[in-house]
């Protein structure tokens, strides 16, 4: 019979290094949050154990009386692991006291803004994307999947191994594996009492129901992970399908109530999701049924409201369909919010606006309030008249304004300027600029002025301009330069998780790379109507192919197209 010390350690330990690699390659900063307990601590040595250097990083909560030794233990391990840690101190139950949020949701909140700090302070230095690795296991899949079910979620399907920066590279390990590893090499770890507190949903889950179904059903817990992936696969096709063709942000009534109803669902469990709102079937019921009404009856629909949780709201009114997160922080007075940061502006709306000299407050309407539109600056209360939106509905409209200036009315109107160009996400502008100023780059170089930036995680990995004449080389595109730097950069040539923001639709043969590399999601400028490949001269999205990235045009294509038009024009002046 095998020791302890034989047991499953270098098959363990080479299935995490495989996932580890997968998910996170080998160049990508690592921060490992470790809460003192089995399954982290098992996670930070196994990663020991693949050489990568990486960041141990601890939050106390505050919530229990050992806490303050559990930092202390975390502590320890990073010093007998060579590596630095990073450990701080909240006081969740006051954040959550203060919000307006449960417990258990604020601690959450805190522990993942803290690691995406940490990240951030760890890939500073070398410019590189990184990953927080968190030790759920397959264990943990099966009981979220399990809670998600009996909490009612509209599309249940358990943890994403990756998931923005946050990677889950044991999720098809077992928790008394990692528990073997342990002791297998004489660690020790802390435990957290309410784990074992049955009043606590997953305490309940874990050491209740899962043991009864396993002597009833063995092996249930290992299918009940295994559905939670076959579903969140079939649901990640859905949600691409659903943003090639309806996008992000607001959407039309009409073709979404003409969809598929599996489609329609998923285009709206896509838009609560990114608000931050809890996906469930009552909510997704609630929102189809108002999308629906609002088809049928056209400019006779009245608006429909609804808070749907989590500080988001979900308006159906003028044919289209806004999911909106609503302001949260400090008011200065009775039903106004003092806007302080990006996090509190209604979905949509460009954060640029928090540079302006008067303070951003999201109040109810005033008499005598003004918006400037395209025709002219109207009162808000004549526009709502104007829209047709029920005396019973204004009131409770919220307006976002500067001092006089109203910017955004709710559901009805913004001033020009305010909202994302085409409703887009919020961070497009700002990168479609920095491609712009690739195109600028470009043109003084004598090239055709077609600029390119590819963005991971939110920030640019690579970023490139037309070189054809100076290199003489007729696949030198702005987009393919970019795609094989953001390569280099992330260690693989796969980019699921990139987008390609590019000043010109692309050609076939820049589209062609971008299907190669998996790309994620493309965003371009201005319409190319000479070789364009997403509906310029042809559309290439029509065809059967096994994976076709996001798509989003429009975006600065005004300033795009200006800086063509100038090239061109350049160009005929000097040919005389």
């Amino acid at each position: 019979m095998d020791s302890p010390t034989d047991a499953p350690a270098p098959d363990l330990e080479r299935r995490f290094a495989a996932a580890l690699t997968r998910l996170a390659p080998p160049t990508a900063a690592l921060v490992v949050a470790v809460s003192g307990g089995a399954d982290s601590v098992a996670a930070a040595l196994l990663v020991a154990a693949t050489g990568r250097p990486f960041t141990v990083a601890h939050l106390d909560h505050g919530l229990r009386a050992e806490s303050a030794s559990d930092a202390e233990f975390v502590a320890g391990l990073a010093a007998e692991l060579g590596v630095t840690a990073r450990l701080e101190a909240v006081d969740a139950r006051g954040v959550a006291a203060a919000r307006g949020w449960n417990l258990e949701d604020a601690a959450r909140r805190l522990r993942y803004a803290f690691l995406h700090r940490v990240l951030k302070e760890a890939s500073a230095g070398g410019g590189r994307a990184g990953a927080v690795v968190v030790a759920h296991t397959l264990d943990d899949q099966a009981e979220t999947f399990l809670l998600q079910l009996m909490r009612g979620a509209a599309y249940p399907a358990g943890m994403a191994e990756r998931r923005g920066a946050v990677v889950r590279p044991l999720l098809a390990e077992r928790r008394g594996e990692l528990r073997a590893y342990l002791l297998g090499r004489g660690r020790t770890w802390r435990e957290d009492a309410t784990n074992l507190d049955a009043s606590r949903n997953r305490a309940w889950v874990r050491h209740a129901v899962l043991p009864a179904w396993e002597e009833r059903f063995p092996g249930v817990t290992t299918r009940l992970a295994a559905t939670a992936g076959e579903l969140r696969a079939a649901r990640g096709a859905l949600e691409d399908l659903a943003r090639t063709r309806f996008g992000r942000g607001s959407a039309p009534t009409a073709p979404l109530a003409s969809a598929p109803a599996a489609l329609r669902r998923t285009a709206i469990a896509t838009r609560l999701r990114a608000a931050g709102a809890p996906v469930t079937s009552a909510t997704l019921g609630e929102v189809e049924a108002a999308v629906l009404e609002s088809a049928r009856r056209g400019s006779e629909a009245a608006p429909w409201r609804r808070d749907v949780g989590r500080g988001a709201r979900a308006t159906v009114a003028y044919g289209r369909l806004t999911v909106e997160r609503l302001a949260a922080g400090g008011t200065d007075a009775p039903g106004e919010t003092v806007v302080v940061s990006p996090e509190q502006l209604p979905l949509g709306v460009d954060p640029a606006v928090l540079g302006l000299s008067a303070p951003l407050v999201l109040r109810a309407r005033r008499p005598g309030d003004r918006i400037r539109l395209p025709g002219g600056s109207k009162l808000v209360s004549d526009l709502l008249i104007d829209r047709k939106v029920p005396r019973a509905e204004r009131d409770a409209l919220k307006v976002l304004a500067s001092g006089p200036r109203v910017l955004w009315v709710e559901g009805v109107a913004a001033e020009a300027g305010v909202l994302l160009a085409g409703e887009a996400p919020r961070d497009d502008r700002r990168f479609m600029r920095l491609a712009l100023a690739e195109a600028r780059a470009a043109l003084a170089a004598g090239e055709v002025p077609v600029g390119a930036v590819v963005a991971v995680g939110g920030e640019v990995v690579a970023r490139a301009h037309n070189l054809t004449e100076a290199g003489r080389d007729p696949t030198a595109h702005a987009e393919l330069l970019a795609l094989r730097a953001a390569a280099r950069a992330v260690g693989d040539w796969r980019l699921p998780e990139a987008t390609l923001y590019v000043t010109l639709e692309p050609c076939p043969m820049c589209l062609g790379a971008a299907l190669q590399a998996q790309l994620g999601r493309l965003v371009y400028g201005a319409a190319n109507l000479r070789e364009g490949a997403l509906g310029g001269v042809i559309d290439m999205t029509a065809g059967a192919w096994k994976r076709f990235p996001e798509v989003a045009g429009g975006v600065e294509a005004d300033a795009a197209a200006a800086l063509l038009r100038g090239a061109f024009a350049l160009r005929r002046e000097a040919q005389g």
